[in-house]
C-alpha cells in the first residue's frame, strides 16, 4: 500500500528536520524551481551497501542527455545536464556515486558563477575519498548556489550543504532529501522515507522502488513526488542498487511533459575491484 494519493503510474503502453514551507518571502519564480526527490538507504541489510530511488524534476525543455557512459568519462554513468554541464545523479564502475538536488531559495544576488552540476561530475571522475573531496567543496561552497550533495566511494555515505556547511557521514538507515535539508519535514520526504524503509524489509525489486516515486501526493504543500504538467515536471526517475557483492543494477525511465513516459535505460555491472 502506497496510501492515499499515491496510485499514479505513468502514462505508457534518520531525525525530521523542520523546514521552510516557502509561502513566506519566496518569490513566484519558484514555482518553476527544481523539487527533486531522493530516497536513501545506506546498508540497508546484508544484502546492499546502498539503494536508491530519485526524481529529477525539471523543464522538459531543457537540454539534456538521457542516461549512458560518458564517451569523455567512459567510467562515468548517469544522464547529463547539456545547457549547464555536469549531472544530477551518477554512478562509476568503481562503485562511486554522487547525486546532487538544489536547495529552495530566492536566487542571491549577484548570481554565484559555478553550476552544481559539476560537483557530482567531480567527484564521479576522482578519487579522493568523500571526506577529501567534500573539505575541497567547503572552501568553495559560496561559489554555488544553495545546494545538498550526496557521495558514496564504495564503503562510506556523507552528506554535505552549502546552507549547513557541515560534512555529515550516513551511518546504516534510510534517508530522504529534497530542496531543503536532509530529512526535512516536507510531506514527501517523510512518507518516502518510511515506505523505503517497509519496502526493503521484503524482497523488493526495482520496480517496487519506482512505485515510491509516483506518488501524486494529497493536495498538501510538498507532498508531491511525481510531478507532471505542459512544461515542467518530473524528467526522469531513477533506481540504483549496490550490493554488498559488488554488483550495480542501474535503471533510469524518462518522461515526457504530462508525465508521458520516454525511454527507459538499464545497465548491470559488477564494480571493477581496486588493483593492489
Amino acid at each position: 500500500m502506497l496510501g492515499p494519493g499515491c496510485n499514479w503510474q505513468p502514462k505508457s503502453v534518520a531525525p525530521i528536520i523542520p523546514c521552510h514551507s516557502g509561502k513566506l518571502g519566496i518569490s513566484s519564480t519558484l514555482i518553476l524551481d527544481v523539487m527533486c526527490l531522493i530516497l536513501l538507504a545506506v546498508q540497508p541489510g546484508d544484502s546492499h551497501k546502498l539503494v536508491v530511488a530519485a526524481n529529477r524534476d525539471e523543464l522538459y525543455a531543457r537540454a539534456t542527455a538521457q542516461a549512458a557512459f560518458w564517451r569523455d568519462a567512459p567510467q562515468v554513468l548517469g544522464g547529463r545536464d547539456l545547457q549547464a554541464g555536469g549531472t544530477w545523479l551518477g554512478i562509476t564502475r568503481k562503485g562511486r556515486f554522487a547525486a546532487v538536488t538544489n536547495f529552495r531559495e530566492d536566487p542571491p544576488e549577484p548570481l554565484p558563477p559555478r553550476s552544481r552540476g559539476e560537483l557530482t561530475a567531480n567527484f564521479l571522475t576522482s578519487s579522493a575519498s568523500c571526506v577529501t573531496y567534500l573539505k575541497q567543496v567547503h572552501k568553495v561552497a559560496n561559489e554555488y548556489r544553495g545546494f545538498n550533495l550526496i557521495v558514496f566511494d564504495g564503503e562510506r555515505c556523507f552528506y554535505y550543504s552549502n546552507r549547513e556547511k557541515h560534512i555529515r557521514e550516513l551511518v546504516p538507515g534510510c534517508y530522504g532529501l529534497s530542496n531543503q535539508l536532509l530529512n526535512c519535514d516536507w510531506p514527501k520526504v517523510t512518507r518516502g522515507r518510511n515506505q523505503l524503509s517497509t519496502t526493503l524489509e521484503e524482497s523488493f525489486t526495482p520496480a517496487n522502488l519506482f512505485k515510491l516515486l509516483f506518488c501524486e501526493g494529497d493536495g498538501e504543500p510538498f507532498s508531491q513526488s511525481f510531478i507532471a504538467t505542459e512544461r515542467y515536471g518530473t524528467s526522469a526517475s531513477t533506481v540504483v542498487c549496490v550490493s554488498t557483492s559488488g554488483d550495480v543494477y542501474f535503471e533510469e525511465r524518462n518522461f515526457k511533459p504530462m508525465g508521458v513516459q520516454d525511454q527507459v535505460h538499464i545497465y548491470e555491472f559488477s564494480i571493477e575491484r581496486q588493483r593492489a
